[in-house]
């Protein structure tokens, strides 16, 4: 039972039935929390379940283990010292102390939190804005993609939907909502949460080194030179295994009695391998992040909205003149609508993507025979979504 309830949170992590994006955005959403859940749970697992430490008590007078490995595990008193160097003495100043692996499990937490936090404005203003890619998506999943007779209805009221949006995109608002209805809203935004993956993935490696040390930054890097040139694997001073702890004990007329002992943690076996992971992670997560947005940002050049649309339109043998594939993009569509439209084609397959393209063009071909048949006072006419 407990299986399955893991299983079962694990399949909602990343909020797998969102398909309101591209495959770059979900290596940041879905795959990397999915994967920081999986560390959070086995470093989790070890910390509340086994046992994360254990101090060597010997100089301690008395059978007082567990307390002392309470003491040094809570306080944060750990320090490392290599044993070619000496205990430092009162004057001397101590090294830097150990004080993540404690917080390991919440740091995970945030991680996940951060990796979420873009798709959640992206679907927040999706709701706002009159174009909600969410509700589209999820209707084009329920698709039966095998029966056209029982497709086409959902697929007429899915672009119903899609005409209705992109009229009121075009319609004129003086308010204070007006740059919605510019028909690059939309795109200005999904922009900037492309950004914000990027971001995210390059901030995580930096800001760990509040947590973890100055140069976890540079803790791939070092583990690849040290690879290279097959040398030993220096992991101590970034995750040390065996620590110092430094405590106080106080015992009948207040006598206080400093003792250093030497404590295995044997948590840090897990933690080495599971942030040597994260660091290649967040690399190939921004890597791919910046990739993606240089993607999106080639989608919207002329050349490339044009050849979108015409490899559709020529499936379904729908003659168009250049003229007439800028007019329908700059007039119709705008980037707003493209971007729509190249979300679709992105979560869903060919055919359903062509059938909803053809259905929009011959959409606005009647529109624009109407509205050149209008009087000549230059009066149009724009035609409802019901004539669908």
């Amino acid at each position: 039972m407990s299986l399955y309830l893991i299983t079962e949170a694990f399949n909602k992590l990343g909020s797998p039935t969102i398909r309101n994006d591209d495959f770059f955005d979900r290596i940041s959403r879905r795959y990397s929390v999915v994967i920081i859940g999986i560390s959070f749970l086995i470093i989790s697992t070890c910390q509340f379940i086994g046992d994360p430490i254990n101090c060597y008590t010997q100089n301690v007078e008395g059978n007082h283990m567990s307390y002392v490995n309470q003491v040094c595990w809570i306080s944060g008193n750990s320090y490392y010292l290599p044993f070619e160097k000496s205990l430092p003495n009162r004057y001397e100043i101590k090294p830097n102390k150990v004080i993540y692996y404690q917080w390991v499990p919440f740091i995970l937490l945030g991680m996940m939190m951060l990796f979420s936090l873009p798709s959640f404005i992206w679907v927040s203003v999706n709701r706002s804005c009159g174009v909600n890619t969410k509700t589209l998506t999820n209707l084009i999943e329920n698709l039966d993609h095998l029966n056209p007779e029982s497709r086409q209805p959902k697929i007429r009221t899915l672009i119903r939907h899609i005409d209705k949006a992109l009229v009121y995109h075009h319609q004129p608002d003086n308010g204070l909502f007006s740059h919605i209805r510019t028909g690059n809203y939309l795109t200005g935004v999904y922009i900037i949460v492309k950004f914000l993956y990027i971001f995210n993935s390059i901030g995580q490696l930096f800001l760990l080194n509040i947590f973890i040390g100055k140069t976890y930054s540079r803790y791939g890097l070092d583990a690849l030179k040290q690879w290279y040139y097959e040398t030993e694997m220096l992991t101590l001073e970034y995750f040390p295994r065996v620590t110092m702890c430094k405590f106080t004990i106080r015992t009948l007329a207040d006598n206080i009695q400093n003792y250093d002992v030497q404590c295995l943690l044997s948590i840090n076996i897990y933690n080495e391998k599971i942030f040597l992971f994260l660091w290649f992670w967040l690399t190939f997560v921004a890597i791919v992040s910046i990739y993606g947005l240089l993607k999106w940002f080639y989608y919207f050049t002329i050349r490339s909205r044009i050849q979108f649309i015409e490899e559709y339109l020529k499936v379904h043998s729908h003659h168009s003149s250049p003229q007439q594939l800028k007019l329908f993009l700059k007039d119709y569509c705008r980037q707003d609508g493209l971007l729509l439209l190249r979300i679709i084609s992105k979560n869903t397959n060919k055919i359903v993507a062509c059938e909803i393209i053809c259905e929009l063009w011959d959409i606005w071909k009647i529109k624009q025979k109407i509205n050149s048949s209008t009087d000549n006072d230059g009066l149009k006419l724009l035609i409802p979504s019901t004539v669908i």
